[in-house]
């Protein structure tokens, strides 16, 4: 095969049969669990993935260590809540047969039950197609690829469908922003509270009033709201961790 597609996995027997079913004869999966103790492991299995342990320890580890397993010329990293549509299957197939250059994809977020058009849970783009040797991930939470190669917009798009309630929201928030505040201090980044109190204000000013959160009701308002929030909450977590004043 050509495509190796890595998946991370913890606990997403919810997900996944979506997720593998999506991709299903685009190329060898391999997944990469980390200790889950829900089905997701006899799911994969069962649908011909390559299944790996590893205990998580950032993101970046974990995709660099998905990576490390692949053989395939190429690579295309997929989260286990997010599934390929149909044009972006063929397209996939179109850049490989391109020159080399790393693959950009539209995605288009779904949570609480629907699709969000504005807002933070607006459309992204997220690269995610490379040549196997030509890309590295940094970062512990909101991981990026680092790669020498241009970048092409892959037509398609993936689906994302994150957080199936809001105490979901809520706590990956809150748990990111732990993370978030280690990285932070470990690189030497200061906070104090008015800095955490400026920077929540200024987030849900641009989720809510730059990007249109506001178009998408109630709950895009609510999402804006939690956004904030968490911007609030790492700032003020680097505070601790840094001793910053007001």
């Amino acid at each position: 095969m050509d495509l190796d597609i890595v998946v991370l996995t913890k606990n997403e027997a919810r997900n996944l049969p979506a997720c593998l079913e999506s991709v299903r004869g685009l190329g060898r999966v391999v997944v990469i669990d980390d200790d889950s103790s829900d089905e997701t492991v006899s799911i994969a299995l069962a649908a011909g993935a390559e299944v790996h342990s590893r205990a998580l320890d950032d993101f970046s580890s974990q995709r660099n260590f998905g990576l490390s397993k692949c053989s395939s010329p190429w690579v295309f990293f997929l989260d286990a809540d997010e599934r390929v549509a149909p044009g972006l299957a063929l397209s996939i197939g179109e850049a490989m047969r391109g020159g080399p250059a790393a693959g950009r994809v539209l995605r288009r977020n779904f949570a609480f039950g629907r699709r969000f058009r504005f807002g933070h849970l607006a459309p992204d783009k997220v690269a995610r197609l490379f040549p196997r040797g030509r890309v590295e991930w940094r970062g512990e939470v909101h991981e990026s690829p680092e790669t020498d190669l241009p970048v092409a917009d892959l037509a398609g798009h993936l689906e994302h469908h994150t957080y199936g309630g809001w105490g979901d929201f809520l706590a990956k928030m809150q748990r990111y922003s732990a993370i978030w505040a280690g990285e932070a201090a470990a690189k030497g980044k200061k906070s104090g509270v008015c800095r955490a109190l400026t920077k929540a204000a200024c987030n849900f000013l641009k989720t809510m009033v730059l990007k249109l959160g506001f178009l998408d009701g109630p709950a895009g308002a609510a999402v804006s709201a939690v956004a904030a929030y968490y911007t609030l909450s790492k700032y003020l977590l680097l505070c601790d961790k840094t001793r910053g004043g007001d």
